[in-house]
């Protein structure tokens, strides 16, 4: 059985980032905007990854989260890729709030905020049209295109009137929560987004929350049953950019393994007609919160 108003509720009370702990991220990323407009080369700060796409979590008992923006900045002929990198991370350290709060990493300066979240702050520069990010350990610019794969997720939840994001939220609860299987949110979200079809505009197989899980669940479980060897998975807004670069084979397989498992008790859940053996069965899946 489907439950959708018990769907609605776990969503809203389990799953989605919590109001308390998205105003807190969206005042703390403002005030990190207004420190950083302090650099010469600033142009401007945008949302980026899970914030920015609605796919953002409320983090598991003992865990953080992570939130990441984009800053724009121009470019300077005579800077090298690390040094963006590295002026983000002066800046920030020259803050008495944040002087033992900010990290270098390969691709960004991070804030680790204690026992909630921390927060990358990627650089980046506009050449024609191409948006490149910086690797400070190879001292390399790499191009990307976060904006791109923003439009292109959205796009895809618009077919599914906005039920691919609920299905995206659910699947990164589902991997936190069991704690079994790792893949990247970038990948999940791109599984989920590949599996809804350009021309199913007002298809049943979205017409409501459990329904649209199981439709996009036995999609991606067919791909991966099909797949014994880890796919290559790209941006689908920039082809060259490989989603699975750090990922591997003996990682692949155990998501591949699992998903098999709660795809099988997805299907189970929906087509049980008694209705408190169906809510035992989502309970399975999602933990005795559910229902």
């Amino acid at each position: 059985m489907k439950h959708e108003q018990e769907f609605a509720r776990f969503l809203s009370r389990e799953v989605n980032l919590n109001t308390a702990r998205l105003t807190d991220l969206n005042r703390r990323v403002k005030y990190i905007s207004s420190l950083l407009k302090d650099l010469d080369l600033f142009k401007r700060v945008e949302k980026q990854g899970s914030y920015a796409l609605g796919t953002i979590i409320k983090p598991t008992k003992g865990r953080g989260y992570d939130a990441d923006i984009l800053l724009h900045m121009h470019h300077s002929p005579g800077k090298e890729p690390k040094d963006y990198i590295r002026d983000v991370y002066k800046r920030l350290k020259r803050d008495k709030d944040y002087s033992d709060k900010v990290h270098l990493a390969t691709r960004c300066a991070y804030i680790e905020y204690v026992g909630d979240f921390h927060l990358d702050i990627v650089p980046c520069v506009t050449q024609g049209k191409q948006i490149f990010i910086f690797n400070g350990r190879d001292n390399r610019t790499e191009v990307t295109d976060g904006t791109g794969y923003r439009d292109w997720l959205n796009q895809k939840n618009e077919i599914t009137d906005g039920q691919l994001k609920k299905v995206t939220r659910l699947l990164k609860y589902l991997r936190d929560h069991k704690n079994n299987f790792l893949v990247k949110s970038i990948l999940l979200t791109t599984l989920v987004g590949r599996n809804v079809h350009d021309n199913e505009v007002g298809s049943k197989a979205y017409a409501d929350t459990p329904t649209a899980l199981k439709t996009i669940s036995n999609r991606i479980n067919s791909f991966l049953q099909n797949n014994e060897r880890m796919p290559t998975i790209r941006n689908p807004a920039l082809r060259s950019e490989k989603f699975t670069r750090r990922w591997d084979q003996k990682k692949y397989s155990q998501f591949r393994k699992m998903f098999n498992i709660y795809n099988g008790k997805i299907n189970e859940a929906f087509d049980a007609t008694d209705p408190d053996e169906s809510i035992a069965k989502w309970q399975k899946l999602f933990g005795k919160n559910f229902g």
